[in-house]
Order: C-alpha cells, then sequence, then structure tokens
C-alpha cells in the first residue's frame, strides 16, 4: 500500500513547481505531436513490439489525425521510370492516399527527383541507376539487398512497381484495397 502512496505524494509535488501547468499545455502536446520522439521512444523501449506496421513512417503532410501512423506501408518502386514522369505518379500516389487513406507510401526510386516526393512529406529511398553502377558486384545484388533493407526497415505490407505509363488499374486498385473499412 506503501508502494502506490509514493508516485502520488511526488506528483503532487511536481505539480506544485513553478511552470508545471505551462508545460502540460504546450511542452507534452508538442512531444507527443513529434515523429523524432515517438521514433525514439519506439526503439529504445520497443513499444507494440507485436505491432507489423511502424510508427516511425509518416504518413505525409496530406493524411493527419488519430491512427494515421498505424496505416500500412506501401513500397512504391519507381524504377526506370524516366525523371519527367516521376513528379506526375507521386502526384496520383498523393491523390489516391488522400481518397482512400489507406496507406503511407514510401518511394524508391533510380532518378535524383526526391523533391517529388518530399514536397508531400513522403520518405524517399534512392538507388543508383543501372548505367552508372560502378562496382564489381551485379547490380542486380545491389538492388535485391538494398530492397530487402527498405522492406524490413519499413515494414512494408505491399509494394507497387510503377512501369513507364505510370499507376496501372492493378496499382490503383491495390492502394485503394488497403483503405480501412467502414
Amino acid at each position: 500500500m506503501a508502494e502506490r502512496r509514493k508516485p502520488r505524494r511526488v506528483m503532487r509535488h511536481v505539480r506544485r513547481l513553478p511552470g508545471y501547468r505551462y508545460a502540460r499545455r504546450t511542452v507534452v502536446p508538442r512531444i507527443r505531436d513529434s515523429s523524432t520522439a515517438r521514433a525514439v521512444v519506439h526503439r529504445l523501449f520497443a513499444v507494440d513490439a507485436k505491432q507489423h506496421t511502424p510508427l516511425d513512417v509518416t504518413a505525409g503532410r496530406l493524411l493527419a489525425g488519430v491512427g494515421a501512423e498505424r496505416l500500412p506501408v506501401v513500397v512504391v518502386l519507381l524504377l526506370g521510370l524516366p525523371a519527367d514522369r516521376v513528379r506526375d505518379v507521386i502526384d496520383e500516389i498523393a491523390e489516391l492516399q488522400v481518397l482512400t487513406a489507406g496507406f503511407r507510401p514510401v518511394v524508391v526510386m533510380d532518378v535524383p527527383e526526391l523533391a517529388a516526393a518530399r514536397a508531400y512529406g513522403y520518405p524517399a529511398e534512392l538507388l543508383l541507376p543501372a548505367g552508372s553502377w560502378p562496382h564489381a558486384q551485379p547490380w542486380d545484388d545491389y538492388v535485391r539487398t538494398t530492397l530487402g533493407a527498405i522492406f524490413a526497415t519499413y515494414r512494408s505490407t505491399a509494394s507497387i512497381t510503377v512501369g513507364p505509363d505510370g499507376l496501372s488499374r492493378t496499382d490503383r486498385l491495390l492502394l485503394a484495397s488497403l483503405a480501412p473499412r467502414r
């Protein structure tokens, strides 16, 4: 019984400290909303170890609110897509994300157009293109190991490969199928 009284006594003293109410109203909500703080806590304390979706992958700037951090992660592969088509494809992904509110995209590309993904706040990964691969290791091995690391790091639920014509009907249906049931 005495063990339960001690935390209560400590909290009574903490509440009397100058600035406690200000900190509770302003600092605590900022810490709760900080993706960096959540990622640190998640990694240090293994919060929700049974959960399969990573909490520290942002849903971007288009979706917010409670539950956005639990949406499935989709790796969008833009390998071989011409640089002038990247922005159009990412715009289309953003539109689908807003319409379905069902996924968090991680964009993987082999052209340096990271600004297109970052404009929406999406995580983006850049692979070296096959044409400028300087190492003795085959490019396929490099892509295989890098994609394996990306899938494991982001704990991807699904992936889509975007062809030179943009998102296919199947890609759109897959992304729409991830929307939560209402």
